[in-house]
């Protein structure tokens, strides 16, 4: 009876010293991600709300290009954001809309040599404002003219 107590007792030591580092490397690892990554996202939201404010607007249609990208950038500046985001504001007009799209990659440094890439792509068509900021047209067309 004692050996089998014994026995028992040794398996429940609990995690040696390579479990706790594997767990302290895998913290730390979602931690640096999350600290690279997270301002990228931060960012992107804050996108998305000003086009959504954008589009509450009842004068939207009649503003000029200049007006809308003030705007927008009078929100971004409030919000801290700044860099790609704001430099990849497009506003194309049609006859009975328009799109005011933000477009970008980032290119973020992880550790090393090892980058990420983030893509995001923020929309809003007058025409589907319900849709809003999410893409409802591919820009490849256009950009191919620019």
């Amino acid at each position: 009876m004692g050996r089998q107590i014994r026995s028992s007792l040794r398996r429940q030591r609990g995690m040696s010293y390579w479990g706790w580092l594997g767990i302290v490397a895998i913290f730390g690892f979602i931690l640096t991600c999350a600290s690279k990554m997270g301002p990228a996202y931060i960012d992107a939201y804050y996108v998305d709300e000003g086009l959504r404010d954008l589009s509450e607007n009842p004068g939207l249609r009649d503003m000029s290009r200049g007006e809308i990208k003030k705007e927008l950038d009078r929100f971004f500046l409030i919000n801290n954001v700044r860099g790609e985001p704001t430099e990849s504001v497009r506003i194309l007009r049609g006859a009975d809309s328009m799109l005011v799209s933000v477009d970008y990659e980032l290119r973020q440094p992880l550790f090393y040599n090892v980058d990420v890439v983030m893509k995001f792509n923020k929309q809003l068509n007058t025409a589907r404002a319900d849709l809003c900021c999410e893409p409802t047209v591919d820009l490849e067309q256009f950009r191919k003219r620019d």
